[in-house]
Parts: structure tokens; sequence; C-alpha cells
């Protein structure tokens, strides 16, 4: 069975993050999730139970279960986060340095610092239940072919890691009429998205979308930290980029 591997060409080290994160904690996160769903995956192969994607068949369902590993391994690997003790509590992750917030035991039940995290397979349109002004990390990961046997299956990679600090502006908001039962909802509009796309913190060069100018922005932006990118589209490179 094949193990999920971190490459460091995607790996961006001149990433934003707030409250004293840094990039490389987001790093140990990635290869955290890896090692604990390998190990997950290969003692539920070994007693015949099948993947955890198999198990978990909803793609909600499977988006949380990463999304909820990879927000915990996040806040391990800082000393400046910790995690909102309060189950659905917003944001996700919080600074330890606010003092409101420690003589709460950090349980924020809605905070007004913190980094809120997202988990998809979709490369655009995430959501939450209102429009939010907050930090946000979004974990875009690829998953094998259900069909495919269990052993041969291609692994859960995470192709995108992205972050930016939004703003209420940054969502559309849909509310619902009359006797509606439709879950209120709002979604990150192309502002937030080219937020998002402007700040890889991991990112694979097929997982770039975007349109016009700014895929071309882009594509420059994956070039000043992949090597391999930027040696294969040299017309993205420019006399800034410094590579390793």
């Amino acid at each position: 069975m094949e193990r999920p591997e971190f490459h460091e060409r995607y790996f961006n080290p001149n990433a934003e993050l707030p409250y004293g994160a840094d990039p490389t904690e987001v790093k140990t996160a990635i290869r955290a999730f890896y090692d604990f769903y390998a190990e997950l995956n290969e003692f539920l192969m070994s007693e015949e139970h099948g993947r955890i994607e198999t198990l978990l068949r909803a793609n909600n369902a499977l988006s949380d279960f990463i999304g909820n590993i990879a927000t915990e391994e996040l806040a391990q690997a800082s000393d400046d986060l910790i995690l909102n003790q309060k189950q659905d509590g917003f944001p996700d992750i919080l600074p330890v340095s606010n003092s409101e917030y420690e003589t709460k035991n950090y349980s924020i039940h809605h905070g007004d610092e913190g980094i809120e995290t997202k988990c998809s397979k979709s490369n655009g349109g995430w959501q939450a239940h209102n429009n939010e002004s907050a930090w946000f990390v979004v974990f875009r990961y690829e998953r094998g072919d259900p069909d495919d046997d269990p052993e041969d299956m291609e692994p859960i990679r995470f192709v995108q890691v992205l972050a930016a600090n939004l703003n209420e502006d940054d969502w559309s908001h849909s509310g619902r009429s009359g006797d509606s039962r439709r879950t209120i909802t709002s979604s990150i509009i192309a502002s937030g998205m080219h937020k998002l796309r402007s700040n890889p913190i991991y990112q694979t060069p097929e997982a770039i979308t975007g349109r016009g100018e700014k895929k071309e922005e882009y594509h420059r932006l994956q070039a000043s930290f992949d090597p391999e990118f930027a040696d294969s589209n040299p017309e993205y490179v420019t006399e800034q980029d410094t590579l390793d």
C-alpha cells in the first residue's frame, strides 16, 4: 500500500501566517497527518476493514476527518497556537497569547482572533455559515479512485494549503426564505479566492486555478519557490526569484 509523501519542492517557506505561526509548522502538520493516515490504513487493512476512504464514503465525512486531523496537527506543531477547546467553536485554532482566551481556558464560542480551517476536494467555492472576518487556512486534497482495489488505491494527498486574512466583503451570503429548510451558507467570492491563491503554503502546479493575468501571477509565484517548475517554465521566472 502506497504511503503519501511530502514534497519539499511544493513548500513555500515565505508564505504568510499570523500570530507568530510559521510555514514550517504547516509542513510538520502535513507530515504528521500523512503518518497518522498511513498507519490507520495499515491497521484497517490488516483487520480486513478496507481503507478509511472506503469506510467514510460521503465526501463531506471524509473531508471532515481530514480537516479535523490536519487542524489538530497544526495546533500541536506550533508553540503559538492552540486548538479551540469548544466543540464547533470559531475559530478552530486560537493564539496562545490572547489573554481573554486564556482566562476562558481557550474554550471560545466565537472569537475575533484565530485561524479557521477548511478542507475540501474542490478547487474553490469554499463555504461557511456566515460572512466571517478571520484568517483562514484551506487544506485541499485529492484521493484515489474508490473503485480501485484498496491495496492499489492512490493515497490521499494534499495538493494545496492556502492561507489568507479574509473580511466580510470576501463572501457572498445565501440565506433562506419562508418555510425553507435550506442550510444558510456563505461562499468565498473572487476577491477572497485571490487572497488565498496568492499565499500558498504548499501547492502542486497542477492544483493552480484561475484565469488570465491572475493565473499568470500564481504561476510566477509557484516559480519563486518550486525549482522544478521554474526550470520547466522559465517564462515565469523573474529576476527577483532566488531558487535553491
